[in-house]
């Protein structure tokens, strides 16, 4: 009688167990699906949220062509590589309504990115022949991602790209015109006399003065350039495919335009020049800081010899 009561109450344990499971996989608000080697939606558990465009039980019976055809080759790799290895994978992969199959649900709105992480089970027999995919929206750490990606290619003050992302860029393109002889010029720009506006018209004004400098070189120069805010009042530009001349020709334009250009600052005009430092990958650089050496060294001159001036080194 005491063995009686004793398995009782182990079955009784292991119901209340399974049924405190069930109550915290239907409390999911991602889904977990269980998928068989052949792709077929075995079960879904969780899902309360709709997180995937669907209430999970659309998807069981189905198989992965016909309810997601557009990623269903992705993740029939993902499962094969599960199966194979028997050990857990990961898989990222941005979900928009329209890659499922059938009436989508309101929520949520737009593109959706989600993490999968496939991990293998075993059946009776002890055998692999399904996974268990956890379907994790992750759309929000996704687009916390691109804010912080948007926040290091700008520049906080001017919304110009910042000299880290110009820095990165350029030391790409570099790489390439070295193995292609293709021609590519810099232009080192800085603002004139930036100490003398900042006294006349506070840093306030220098800060117009800069934002309104960004508009027309964002106006002026090609898309192919690169146009980044360097240090303080000075800005750099990468200009592709451009040899010494055709960048002295930019160069004089910009600084021309600038001369005939005011910015407006607690209803006074603010008049300002630009100096301009050129320079040229030449074959005999083996480092891209070498290139803005000169565009220094450039620039330094063209401020020297009287500013409002451009310089080639």
């Amino acid at each position: 009688m005491d063995k009686l009561k004793e398995l009782q109450a182990v079955e009784q344990d292991f119901f209340t167990i399974e049924q405190q499971l069930q109550a915290i996989a239907r409390a999911l608000p991602d889904p977990m699906f269980v998928i068989d080697e052949s792709g077929r939606f075995l079960d879904v558990i969780g899902g309360r949220e709709g997180s995937a465009y669907q209430r999970g039980e659309f998807f069981i019976g189905k198989n992965l062509h016909d309810a997601l055809p557009n990623l269903a080759e992705t993740f029939m790799q993902t499962i094969s590589e599960a199966l194979a290895d028997d050990s857990p994978k990961t898989i990222e992969y941005r979900l928009d309504p329209a890659d499922i199959t059938g009436p989508s649900m309101e929520s949520p709105m737009g593109d959706q990115w989600f993490e999968g992480r496939v991990c293998p089970i075993k059946d009776k027999a002890n055998e692999v022949h399904s996974v268990i995919w956890l379907n994790i929206n992750i759309t929000e750490r996704k687009n916390l991602e691109e804010q912080v990606k948007e926040l290091s290619e700008k520049d906080d003050l001017t919304g110009a790209f910042s000299r880290r992302y110009f820095f990165q860029i350029f030391a790409h393109e570099f790489s390439i015109v070295r193995r292609s002889k293709a021609k590519l010029s810099v232009l080192l720009i800085a603002i004139d006399n930036f100490k003398e506006i900042k006294e006349k018209h506070g840093q306030d004004g220098c800060n117009t003065v800069l934002k309104r400098f960004v508009l027309f070189g964002e106006d002026n120069f090609r898309q192919s350039d690169l146009f980044a805010r360097y240090d303080g009042e000075k800005f750099i530009v990468m200009l592709p495919n451009t040899p010494t001349v055709g960048a002295a020709i930019t160069a004089e334009r910009i600084r021309a335009n600038t001369d005939e250009m005011s910015v407006t600052h607690d209803k006074q005009a603010i008049k300002f020049t630009i100096s301009i430092g050129i320079s040229l990958v030449l074959e005999s650089d083996t480092e891209c800081t070498e290139v803005l050496t000169r565009a220094d060294t450039a620039l330094n001159q063209a401020r020297e010899n009287g500013h409002n001036r451009i310089e080639i080194s």
